[in-house]
């Protein structure tokens, strides 16, 4: 009877399921945006964004302009559960984690962050914008809606 309990128990740490990583929870859906464009534009690129509830998704983004800009939405963070923000360096290796509700990050130039959440609730044409001086009345507006019948 060992025998038989010893060689099952040595078949199972043996066999390649063994040793191969376990996923960590679900995989995110990616979305990228941009706040500001290289040309010096004063938009987000896509300027509306839609989500969907029981999804995840890490929203990548990105500030390719020389200026500052704001990724604001106050009403987005009342919808959603925020896992945690990745902060990227140049190089693209994560340099900090910040967990908590966000509603509004800043984006030095060439910056970018990972922001992985939940959509909990539904919203329609939750406001986004940039607070910069003047960076909102330039345009540099968009919406968040989140959908789904969950």
């Amino acid at each position: 009877m060992k025998k038989i309990i010893f060689f099952a128990l040595s078949l199972v740490l043996t066999s390649p399921f063994a040793s191969a990583e376990k996923p960590h929870g679900p995989k995110a859906i990616e979305v990228n945006v941009s706040v500001g464009t290289e040309d010096g534009q004063m938009k987000f690129v896509p300027d509306t964004l839609t989500f969907e509830r029981g999804n995840y998704y890490k929203l990548v983004i990105t500030n390719p302009s020389s200026d500052d800009h704001y990724f604001t939405s106050d009403a987005f963070a009342t919808h959603i559960f925020t896992r945690k923000v990745e902060v990227m360096d140049n190089a693209g290796k994560t340099i900090a984690e910040i967990h908590g509700s966000i509603n509004d990050m800043e984006l030095k130039p060439g910056a970018s962050v990972e922001w992985f959440f939940f959509p909990m609730t539904k919203g329609k044409n939750l406001k986004l914008f940039c607070h910069k001086k003047e960076h909102e009345a330039q345009g540099m507006v968009g919406s968040i809606n989140i959908v789904g019948s969950l």
